[in-house]
């Protein structure tokens, strides 16, 4: 039995990742983006939503259409007239009262229809504008992943980066080891500059292991965000995550944002819904018309019957409920209220992610001109302290401290580009075009 249980296990732990996605070699992030929306359980769960609603619309429109059913019944019974209040003359003896045994047969349709009622025709309308929320909020489900995959791919660009540029720093201060040690060893420099070169060399490697670390833990994350085949063989290399151009006008992308953002349409159709549900509760108040017809055959049994139908019209009318309408209309308004409010906070925060994303960009775009021109002042520092070294002026302390600056300023051009990433990134998803400029 256990092993039966085992194999069981095993097999399910294999179909599972058959089924996982195997990630290219060189992942693009378009690639990843769109593997992202394929894979997603974040948008599993807004499609399962989005069920859930259709089938709350479909409930509540069924009111308003015909119902038509089936019945029939076959039965062998006796009837006490006693029990209904029906004396026969005589001897009023029990026997004398007791009708059958007898046969009883009935079968027929059933049609109703609702002729009237505003109340379930609002409710219907109400359902409708959830279903069109649900169905919003499955694409702001598709935007926020497209957010994440970026904003992930982002975080392994910059440890891939950033331990490309430690190794290219490793390659310059071994060279300087080298140089150094040539001179310790031609009697023109002292043991003490080989010793600090040295301590360099180890120090770079040593980031670079951990840059190395880093980027392997970042594509890790990644393959799990991409609900991938969890592996770090592959590399990102696609630039492109950086974005291009200059940030638009705020006024234009908090109406663009409005318009398209559909987190912000989904609140609006929830608004739109709380408000046909006050005026489906209100018009429960008012009457409502209805027809039901039968037809079918009736007797003792489905041998002996004759045809009989039945067509009738009601009307109904609640006059006193004991509060129970007055409560549903106060529910119903506060939900409505709680909807309004969310809606407007929903503003509010479209309009704090645009600005904030333009003005991220703007920083951005800024700190990577000053990091850029930084990095070449320190490279040519480099080449200078080096020319010093060499020609014995001066010993390689210029030299090490020169790779330091150089270390800082490549750091700091790295995060200034991640940063411009990241804030397009979060441009694109403030005015709802995060799939749409990243899935291309």
């Amino acid at each position: 039995m256990i092993r039966c249980c085992f194999l069981l296990l095993l097999a399910g732990i294999c179909a599972r990742a058959a089924n996982q996605t195997n990630l290219p070699a060189q992942l693009t992030l378009s690639q990843a983006v769109q593997i992202a929306l394929t894979n997603s359980t974040t948008i599993r769960e807004a499609i399962a939503s989005l069920d859930q609603a259709s089938g709350q619309y479909q409930q509540a429109r069924s009111y308003l259409l015909p119902q038509l059913n089936l019945g029939a019944r076959q039965s062998y019974q006796t009837i006490n007239l006693q029990g209904y209040g029906i004396d026969l003359p005589g001897n009023p003896q029990t026997a004398q009262q007791l009708i059958g045994p007898f046969g009883s047969m009935d079968a027929r349709a059933f049609l109703t229809q609702e002729l009237f009622n505003l109340a379930d025709v609002r409710s219907s309308r109400s359902f409708h504008s959830r279903l069109d929320s649900s169905r919003l909020l499955v694409n702001n489900a598709r935007e926020l992943v497209a957010l994440r995959v970026v904003s992930t791919y982002l975080e392994a660009l910059r440890a891939k980066a950033t331990r490309d540029t430690l190794i290219e720093q490793g390659v310059l201060a071994n060279e300087l080891y080298k140089i150094t040690r040539d001179r310790v060893t031609q009697g023109v420099s002292a043991e003490l500059d080989a010793n600090r070169a040295m301590q360099k060399v180890n120090a770079i490697e040593q980031s670079r292991q951990e840059a190395e670390h880093s980027y392997v833990a970042a594509k890790l994350q990644l393959a799990n965000l991409l609900q991938a085949r969890i592996t770090s063989n592959f590399e990102v290399a696609d630039e492109a995550a950086y974005g291009a151009g200059t940030p638009p006008a705020r006024a234009a992308a908090i109406t663009a944002a409005l318009s398209s953002r559909p987190d912000y349409r989904a609140a609006a159709a929830t608004v739109q819904a709380a408000e046909l549900q006050v005026k489906s509760v209100k018009a429960t108040r008012l009457p409502t018309l209805g027809l039901s017809v039968s037809d079918g055959q009736s007797g003792s049994t489905p041998v002996h019957n004759v045809n009989t139908y039945r067509v009738a019209g009601n009307i109904e009318m609640p006059i006193f409920t004991g509060g129970y309408i007055h409560g549903q209309i106060e529910e119903a308004e506060g939900a409505l209220r709680e909807a309004r409010a969310a809606q407007d906070e929903n503003r509010a925060q479209i309009e704090t992610d645009v600005q904030t994303a333009i003005s991220g960009i703007e920083w951005a775009l800024r700190e990577v001109e000053t990091s850029a021109n930084n990095v070449r002042l320190s490279r040519q520092e480099i080449d200078f302290t080096r020319s010093r070294f060499t020609q014995g002026i001066a010993d390689n302390t210029e030299v090490v401290n020169a790779q330091d600056r150089l270390t800082q300023a490549d750091d700091a051009f790295i995060r200034a580009h991640f940063n411009l990433g990241l804030a397009r990134a979060n441009l694109a998803r403030a005015v709802g075009a995060a799939e749409k400029t990243y899935r291309k």
